[in-house]
């Protein structure tokens, strides 16, 4: 089972679970035992805390986390601070509606009701995060990488996100909030916080300062964050070691131009280093993750005919993963690769907000324009020195993908309905985007099978909500998401002759989903549950055909050629159950369960990204100064899987259950936290680090790491 703790509380989320139907029936039992027990205590203060939460991924406006009609994961800087985490894996270990693959410093990929990777949209501070590669092991190479110190909040919406967001919005979408200068102040003139800690899982040690300061129409924030670790170990501790280290810089200004109008200038930096030496001159790798943005926020509130407020937004930002390589080859020469993937994005952002109220009849209309302008390149250099130390080549360009110039424009509009003195409201939604995407001009590559890609999308919206009683509503709502061919795919072109060759193809289609939910709201006094059953139809999946084979000058051997094609046709169904009961103000209990089923109607496979069953308990404790939190997490065992081409199944996995442990100490101005993950030391393999892979393969290096504790400290001026 997976754990979480918000805001003093715990709470146990759903996830997507794959293959058999079993786990309905579990549901059921687990509503019969919380019920009648939810029904004997009061109402405390964290229940309606969690009502009036704020989230945005719903309108792009702010709205209370119960008005949002949809299924809503929140990470808040309360939680990310009990659980101790410094990465996207530590901030959704105990989200089962959640997975993810990769830890520590490794690339790593969200998957969200068994849909991931590019076919999340991912908006930091209302900026676009840089796209990701495919790397080995399904890893996305260049997402994920920020530092959590100065994140305010996380939400993900899951389901298609196409109506508000565009592109990427296939399954879903990760918003990504981070401190604003008055978030600290509170009232204040001054703020300076110090903090340090240790996370065992990496042995990452980690120090911090933020700082804010008020002066006259102005306030400015900074938040500096060094982190020094190593790899993430298997629970034997046999894998190859390397070291980690980052530095991030989050800047911020805010300027108070009239009580009415608001402006501010961010600058975001994040910068990561990992090195490992597995032998001198022979094997070694160098890998550099950067990424910084420069944006200006502007804010009005001041009404007029067209709008009642008005956000506008201009950024730059810049990611670039530079990996440089020694492998010796068994021949004897050794090459010196230095392999690049970079990406730079200019984006305009213009959102309205306007109320209407007639006849009685409210709506609260949100409309905007989105412009993104992506540039990006994929450099690989390549030198050989033989066994006999000459110069072979030198700086030798490699052949992968051309760079690429991505143009994403879109149009929104969102209408959300109150109707007096009725029960039901509704949110009607729709967008219109154009994209182009269009290759770079490389000597490598053949320019006429790069041709220019230029389409355009519809993506509609409607949702609606029936208030039954005080306590019970239910709600239904249809979105569309689309994602728009990578440029990775459409024109991937190279090989290792003479064994295979990848083909462009310029003639790919958007991958497009169609997402249903229907749910249902419980809240009273002492509980608050939320149970849901959702359906997603997903066209012109992107994957890697064989085309033909060709005979080679080496008798029996012919070379491959393979082409990205849109082939797959899938379906992603489950139900997902979130209950926290608030037994005292001092306790409470949220509990959580997910079950999803995927399967490709292509080949009539279940997906390999479709998770096995899991849920979570915990209970927490907090009174005066401290909160206690004992966290279950349990996961069944995963034998709905895909066969090989020969009718084998591939692996499967074993079902565990884990225990985590937490304390949090706050006086005001220290705060002590500490994690015992793992507690009894159970040996592990989650089935998203082995899916796809052959039955009876070496499964030891993705065992997790054993017990572990991890602790942070932290002192308010």
């Amino acid at each position: 089972m997976r754990i979480i703790i918000i805001e003093g509380t715990m709470k146990i989320i759903t996830h997507p679970l794959s293959g058999i139907n079993r786990p309905t029936n579990k549901t059921a039992i687990l509503m019969k035992l919380l019920l009648p027990a939810a029904l004997l205590h009061p109402l405390t203060s964290a229940a309606q805390e969690q009502d009036q939460r704020l989230v945005v991924t719903g309108s792009r406006i702010e709205q209370k986390l119960e008005d949002v009609i949809g299924s809503v994961s929140i990470i808040t800087d309360e939680q990310i601070k009990k659980q101790l985490a410094s990465n996207l894996k530590d901030m959704f270990r105990y989200d089962p509606s959640i997975t993810t693959t990769g830890s520590g410093a490794d690339p790593q990929t969200l998957t969200v009701r068994g849909i991931g990777g590019n076919r999340l949209v991912y908006v930091k501070d209302g900026r676009r995060v840089n796209d990701g590669y495919a790397g080995g092991g399904g890893f996305i190479v260049g997402r994920g990488y920020f530092d959590t110190d100065s994140i305010q909040q996380v939400e993900v919406a899951k389901g298609a996100a196409s109506s508000l967001y565009g592109s990427d919005g296939l399954g879903g979408i990760v918003v990504i909030s981070t401190k604003d200068p008055s978030d600290y102040l509170s009232g204040e003139d001054t703020y300076i916080q110090q903090d340090a800690g240790y996370t065992g899982t990496s042995s990452q040690a980690k120090l911090g300062v933020t700082g804010a300061n008020r002066l006259n129409n102005w306030a400015v924030s900074g938040v500096a964050t060094l982190r020094d670790g190593s790899e993430v170990q298997n629970f034997d501790e046999s894998l190859p070691g390397y070291s980690a280290n980052s530095a991030a810089i989050l800047l911020k200004a805010e300027n108070t131009i009239s009580s009415t109008q608001t402006m501010k200038l961010t600058l975001d930096y994040f910068g990561q280093e990992n090195s490992q030496v597995i032998e001198v001159g022979s094997n070694e790798t160098e890998d550099k993750d950067t990424s910084w943005a420069v944006s200006l926020d502007y804010d009005s509130d001041e009404s007029t005919g067209w709008y009642d407020s008005w956000h506008a937004q201009t950024y730059f930002s810049s990611y670039e993963q530079a990996s440089d390589q020694v492998r010796e080859n068994a021949l004897g020469y050794v090459d010196f690769n230095d392999y690049r993937f970079e990406q730079d994005i200019v984006g305009i952002r213009s959102l309205f907000s306007k109320s209407i109220t007639g006849a009685g009849i409210t709506h609260q209309l949100v409309y905007g324009i989105d412009l993104d302008q992506y540039d990006t390149v994929r450099p690989r250099l390549k030198t050989r020195i033989n066994a006999d130390s000459s110069i072979a080549f030198e700086n030798q360009a490699q052949r992968a993908f051309p760079g690429a110039d991505t143009t994403l424009a879109g149009l929104f509009i969102q209408d959300n309905i109150d109707i007096a003195n009725s029960k039901w409201s509704f949110a009607l939604g729709t967008r219109l985007d154009y994209y182009r995407l269009e290759a770079k001009s490389d000597p490598l590559y053949d320019d006429t099978l790069m041709d220019n890609i230029d389409e355009s999308a519809f993506s509609p919206k409607v949702a609606m909500r029936y208030q039954f009683n005080d306590n019970l509503s239910g709600y239904l709502q249809y979105v569309s998401g689309f994602k728009i061919p990578p440029h990775d795919q459409a024109y991937q072109s190279h090989g290792v002759a003479p064994f295979y060759q990848i083909l462009p193809n310029a003639d790919l289609e958007p991958e497009e989903s169609d997402s249903y939910e229907i749910g249902f709201r419980l809240r009273n006094d002492n509980l608050r549950l939320q149970f849901n059953v959702f359906s997603a139809d997903f066209d012109n999946f992107i994957e890697t055909v064989l085309v033909r084979t060709e005979p080679t000058f080496i008798p029996g051997v012919e070379q491959s050629f393979f082409q990205f094609q849109n082939l797959e046709k899938a379906t992603v169904k489950g139900s997902e159950l979130v209950a926290t009961i608030y037994l005292t103000d001092a306790v409470n209990i949220t509990t959580s369960v997910a079950y999803t089923d995927g399967e490709n109607k292509a080949t009539n496979q279940p997906l390999t990204s479709i998770s096995p069953l899991q849920a979570s308990l915990i209970l927490n404790y907090g009174v005066r100064e401290w909160d206690f939190a004992l966290a279950l997490r349990g996961v069944d065992a995963m034998t709905d899987v895909p066969t090989d081409d020969s009718g084998n199944n591939l692996v499967t996995s074993s079902g565990y259950g884990l225990v985590d442990l937490f304390a949090y100490y706050n006086t005001g101005s220290w705060t002590v936290t500490a994690g015992l993950e793992n507690a009894l030391d159970k040996e592990y393999v989650p089935y998203e680090s082995i899916a796809g892979q052959a039955a009876g393969s070496d499964l030891n290096q993705f065992t997790q790491p054993g017990r572990t504790l991890s602790a942070g400290i932290s002192y308010e001026f």
